[in-house]
């Protein structure tokens, strides 16, 4: 009966202490002549100050070891050092500097509905973005939930490539590399080469990740369910992944049928007054970076752009079900320009939507500016000049990584049932959590970080803190990534092929309870992610460069 005690009471210190993300600090304006500047009284810490809190933290590891040392472990998760169960797709084993003889591109497009036959308002449909102890479902439909598909091939012959973006909170690896096992013999007929799957993070979407679930269910269900060895009941829908699961796939398998040869452009354009950084250093890019393809048959264009503004419009807090400014983008384009669109998050760790420029007829609409926020965007995109025209390269290639996790919150979060993500033992009370990197280089110019979470942008571009106003006072001494391929231009695809949360340079992470923190730590597995994923990729891009 003791033992039974422990354990519930260690699952309610685990929802109680990821609660704690609700809370954040007051957004910080960007300032694009600010490159890398800090202000905000966070990083002005006194000595004192920061002693106090990083006690905090250390009585929170204490404790947090002493519960989860008696807590099962999910029935997934590895034993020993031994490894879970992966589906990382190598990509290309050679890197080419020029295009094929005779070479053109081939991109194809597919979207499906993952509301489509779902009843989501029977309450059994959780919405993501934050953690109530009331049952968080799904009590209204403003929009369509959709996954967008891009195939593309640059016709050297070395395979296909696709980006599957779905309208949902996340999606962790153990989904990914389960629709890749399931997509196996096709991508071996198909000769596709890497298949990506992320998630345009909107906290007003179906949960797909897990952790919104139900508090009670995870408080007094889930550890017995541990102990059996069965399954842990989660925010997951088992009919909607089942859904999610078969319309990804039939959109892949669509897009792939659909490739037409074509040409591809590359260009981009600021959205400075967009976007603000609620988080320094303030270092983001305020760039929406787009690839239009055009058929050679006349038939419509494909545009797959990227965004570094996160998707809270509606707030994070609610009940209503929307695809939040991406959906009303892909209104306005479709409607204008005939063109199918498809957008990937980049690095968009501490960067949200700034509304105050946005002029819009007030409905009463619950949505307030958001339409028009989007419509707003996508005017912007539609106005990229100076495009340039894009070789047919297209290199590709994966890692697995493993990251050590030190947030104890997670730890205790994952043994309640409440994240889905491939966990393995990584010595006594250690753990680690499989995840994976990628490089890509399309055409001559332009090169792509692929990341499995919500990344920092000073990783990629510098600006990092100094040592002086870092948290733990020491400087981040790695390059940036942009460094390791010089002469071409860096963006980020980010939240691709896991959900691994914030990815914090090491230097300033902070305490968990430290008010002025914007509440990122509570969700990022560890303060040694940044620099495992750098030196990761910096690895991965020199091996094959």
């Amino acid at each position: 009966m003791k033992k039974r005690t422990r354990r519930l009471l260690a699952l309610l210190l685990s929802v109680v202490l990821v609660s704690t993300c609700v809370t954040g600090a007051a957004f910080a304006a960007y300032d694009p002549n600010a490159f890398g500047s800090v202000n905000d009284e966070a990083h002005n810490a006194s000595r004192l100050t920061k002693g106090f809190y990083n006690a905090t933290d250390t009585l929170i590891d204490i404790l947090g070891v002493a519960i989860t040392s008696l807590m099962p472990d999910q029935a997934a998760w590895a034993k020993g050092k031994g490894e879970a169960k992966t589906a990382v797709m190598a990509g290309d084993e050679t890197f080419i500097d020029e295009p094929a003889a005779g070479a053109r591109w081939s991109v194809g497009y597919d979207s499906a509905s993952l509301l489509e036959g779902q009843n989501v308002l029977d309450g059994n449909h959780y919405v993501g973005g934050t953690l109530k102890f009331n049952k968080k479902v799904a009590t209204s439909v403003e929009d369509d939930l959709r996954v967008r598909t891009v195939a593309m091939d640059d016709g050297s012959g070395r395979g296909v490539t696709v980006f599957a973006v779905i309208d949902g909170f996340g999606l962790s690896a153990t989904d990914v590399w389960a629709i890749r096992e399931e997509m196996a013999d096709f991508c071996a007929e198909k000769n596709v080469k890497s298949l990506n799957i992320s998630v345009l993070h909107q906290h007003s979407a179906v949960d797909t990740l897990g952790l919104n679930g139900n508090f009670w269910t995870a408080l007094f269900g889930n550890p017995w369910r541990n102990l059996f060895g069965q399954k842990p009941v989660s925010g997951q829908t088992d009919s909607y992944m089942r859904h999610l699961y078969d319309s990804v796939e039939a959109t892949v398998e669509n897009a792939v049928a659909n490739m037409t040869t074509g040409a591809l452009y590359y260009g981009k354009v600021s959205l400075a007054e967009y976007v603000r950084d609620k988080r320094d250093p303030q270092v983001l890019d305020p760039f929406m970076e787009r690839f239009r393809f055009v058929p050679d048959d006349g038939g419509r264009e494909i545009w797959l752009s990227t965004s570094n503004i996160h998707c809270v419009g509606n707030g994070a807090g609610g009940t209503l079900i929307t695809g939040d400014y991406p959906y009303y983008m892909e209104q306005y384009i479709n409607a204008q320009y005939n063109a199918d669109f498809c957008l990937i998050l980049g690095a968009e760790q501490g960067t949200t939507q700034d509304h105050s420029t946005i002029e819009y007829e007030d409905d009463g609409s619950v949505l307030g500016s958001l339409p028009a926020y989007g419509e707003a965007l996508a005017r912007r995109l539609a106005s990229v000049e100076n495009e340039t025209e894009v070789a047919p390269i297209l290199n590709i290639a994966h890692r697995q990584v493993a990251f050590d996790i030190s947030n104890k919150i997670l730890i205790l979060a994952g043994k309640g049932g409440l994240t889905t993500n491939p966990i393995r033992h990584a010595g006594i009370g250690k753990y680690q959590e499989l995840s994976e990197i990628g490089y890509m280089e399309i055409g001559r110019d332009v090169a792509v970080a692929i990341v499995p979470g919500e990344a920092a942008a000073e990783l990629f571009y510098g600006g990092a803190c100094p040592a002086d106003k870092s948290w733990s006072g020491e400087a981040w001494t790695l390059d940036p990534i942009a460094d390791a391929a010089p002469d071409k231009d860096l963006i980020v695809f980010g939240l691709m092929n896991d959900m691994v949360g914030y990815i914090i340079p090491d230097n300033d992470y902070m305490p968990i309870l430290y008010p002025e923190n914007s509440s990122l730590e509570v969700v990022a597995l560890g303060d040694t992610v940044a620099s495992t994923m750098t030196n990761a990729l910096a690895e991965l891009i020199g091996a094959v460069g």
